[in-house]
């Protein structure tokens, strides 16, 4: 178990090995107006809990046995075996008493200037759950998605699993894989386990041994000739693309073309669909990527990521739009009204410039002191704005 609390600070960026574990338990929820508002208050409660940077409402509302359940192997064959059952327990244990990283992690970030913000919410016929998608975004990070599917339980909502975007697996999925790489190979070869699962778990211990190594060809071959229905799913895809990041561009593109390819209408892997035809320069594409996103998380914060792609591809219409569009929906968000002041500046429309100003001045954002003195530190990276004949005047002006 030495190994667990090492891994589990790197889930987020993990990827999984899939064993249906996004099936859930058997505690069902009726969609009803009743239970809207139930989950609707729920998400309030712990978007709330969470910018107060405590995780006590997350942990207290999440329901590890249903989850640890999804990841130990407890078939029938597996539960015979006595050595299963103590290493089943030995890692429930371990596990949930890391558990705790994954909400702290979310609060560390928020306390780093990141947002973590509830989106929606909805009913999933199939599973008869209810999920709640909530956004996190920041700087540094860039746009993730954590979809949160509810178990329901004596009337109560808990937290059963997370479906986390840039991994395109549920978080269950993800510490199956933890749990396959610390069975012990000795466990592997008693239990008599049906052939294409054994043979699974002997390859996750052989490609973490090459990926120690640092033999990332190897590891790259070995996720390439894999056979059998583990080679279809989802996360060898994403691990060869992971791999591939640390061989070279040329094997991570193809890496992230088979992914797209093989799960064109999964919408998390619009998010990496975004990069790759950033990387490939392709404008067009691009814009179709982000309305896909827009459309499978109905999130309106996509626009401001338009809004950065456009400018980034020198469609300055299309930038302000979007941006326009976010300071409209978010007018507490800085970082938009900020970027298109700078959008303005590099493109010299010096009228939009002081129109923006002005605008800052009237819905009292900033005082007219606090935007001379911004606009006159050297440090701010303004190109023409501070030297600008009409900035001047402006500036001058009662």
């Amino acid at each position: 178990m030495k190994h667990i609390a090492l891994l589990f600070l790197i889930l987020c960026m993990s990827t999984s090995f899939s064993q249906n574990s996004h099936e859930p338990s058997s505690n069902f929820a009726v969609n009803d107006t009743i239970n809207d508002s139930k989950v609707i208050a729920f998400a309030d409660l712990l978007q709330t809990s969470l910018y107060e940077l405590d995780t006590t409402f997350f942990m207290e509302n999440f329901d590890g046995d249903a989850f640890a359940n999804k990841v130990i192997l407890n078939d029938e064959e597996s539960l015979k075996k006595e050595e299963v059952q103590v290493f089943n327990e030995a890692f429930k244990v371990g596990f949930l008493g890391k558990f705790d990283i994954f909400p702290l992690n979310i609060v560390k970030s928020i306390k780093n200037d990141a947002s973590y913000d509830v989106v929606n919410y909805y009913y999933d016929e199939l599973q008869r759950k209810y999920h709640l998608l909530f956004r996190a975004y920041s700087d540094e990070d860039g746009l993730n998605y954590h979809d949160y599917q509810l178990n329901y339980t004596n009337e109560v909502f808990k937290i059963e699993d997370i479906y986390i975007y840039t991994t395109g697996e549920y978080l269950s999925d993800t510490v199956k894989q933890l749990y396959m790489i610390n069975l012990p190979r000795t466990y592997v070869d008693d239990i008599n386990l049906e052939e294409n699962r054994s043979n699974s778990i002997l390859f996750f211990h052989d490609y973490q041994k090459l990926i120690a190594q640092e033999k990332y060809k190897e590891a790259y071959a070995l996720l390439s000739n894999l056979e059998g229905d583990i080679k279809d799913q989802k996360v060898i895809y994403i691990m060869k693309i992971q791999v591939a990041s640390a061989i070279n561009e040329i094997y991570y593109m193809e890496a992230i073309d088979e992914l797209l390819k093989k799960f064109p209408e999964d919408p998390s892997t619009q998010l990496m669909a975004v990069d790759y035809y950033v990387m490939l320069k392709d404008y067009n594409t691009t814009m179709a990527s982000l309305d896909a996103l827009k459309m499978a998380t109905s999130d309106t914060f996509v626009e401001y990521i338009r809004g950065n792609l456009a400018w980034e591809f020198n469609d300055y219409e299309a930038a302000e739009k979007a941006y326009k569009a976010i300071m409209i929906e978010y007018p507490e968000f800085e970082a938009a009204r900020m970027n298109l002041l700078y959008m303005y500046d590099e493109a010299q429309m010096m009228e939009a410039c002081i129109d923006m100003l002005n605008d800052f001045i009237t819905k009292e954002y900033y005082t007219k002191q606090d935007l001379i003195t911004f606009i006159d530190d050297t440090a701010n990276e303004l190109k023409y704005i501070p030297t600008s004949e009409i900035y001047t005047t402006w500036k001058e002006k009662k």
